[in-house]
């Protein structure tokens, strides 16, 4: 169940990324300024995200 609710709030991270066009690293990183760190950073929340919904189940579920 944790990891549903981490999985979540990564994806909202994203999509609020995708939406306004800049991400928070060390330092805010814009869209427009530097494509390639700005997509590197979404698609890692996005895949990081994606990957707390298929994680292994353990055995007291």
């Amino acid at each position: 169940m944790f990891w549903k609710i981490v999985g979540v709030l990564l994806l909202g991270w994203a999509g609020w990324d995708l939406y306004h066009g800049y991400t928070y690293l060390f330092e805010i990183v814009y869209r427009d300024e530097n494509p390639a760190l700005y997509w590197s950073a979404v698609s890692a929340w996005l895949l990081i995200g994606i990957s707390c919904f298929f994680s292994w189940r353990s055995k007291s579920e």
